[in-house]
């Protein structure tokens, strides 16, 4: 198959309601191992360390924390207190001070409008980054997700954003019975 729309996007006041608050990745037990293994890829392309690193979409901010950086940028779609950065991603990407070493995109891609965007916005804010999204989830009927795609279209988008990709790994829960297999990747 190849990039589906699954449905249509929320609007700006569905938007505010459903991230009312931080994401928390602990409430689903999947997305332990999920994030442990994106932090370890953002920790191999960060080597020794990074003189910054951004998460615009980040939660609870368990996958930056973890990263080596002199300075890093914490934001949220949600009001998060404490966040320097708060709103859609496709606006504070904007409010970057400047051009970051790494930045983490986890589980954000797929909630989006326009992902193209997304990845060539990040392009032009970052040199190097960690993306996490379900892949192979056809039938996902996750009502905050409006894309579901393949591997290979997600290596497409990279590449059609300016990136290319380093590493690539996938966590597959589909075997005990929950719905997502994550691929994640590191680019340049």
């Amino acid at each position: 198959m190849t990039r589906t729309r699954l449905r249509p996007a929320w609007n700006e006041h569905e938007l505010q309601q459903l991230y009312a608050r931080p994401h928390d990745h602990r409430r689903w037990p999947d997305h332990h191992l999920r994030v442990n293994v994106t932090v370890q890829v953002a920790r191999w392309l960060a080597g020794d360390g990074v003189g910054s690193a951004a998460d615009l979409s980040c939660g609870n901010g368990t996958v930056l924390s973890e990263v080596p950086a002199d300075r890093k940028f914490y934001g949220d779609i949600a009001a998060a207190p404490g966040y320097e950065l708060c709103g859609p991603i496709e606006q504070t990407l904007a409010e970057l001070p400047h051009q970051v070493d790494l930045f983490i995109c986890s589980e954000t891609i797929e909630h989006v409008d326009d992902p193209d965007a997304v990845l060539a916005g990040i392009r032009a804010n970052a040199r190097q980054l960690v993306l996490s999204t379900p892949v192979d989830a056809w039938d996902d009927n996750n009502p905050e997700h409006y894309w579901a795609w393949s591997r290979e279209d997600v290596e497409q988008m990279l590449t059609a954003a300016g990136w290319r990709q380093h590493v690539y790994t996938s966590v597959d829960f589909r075997p005990m019975g929950l719905p997502y297999c994550f691929g994640i990747w590191g680019a340049r």
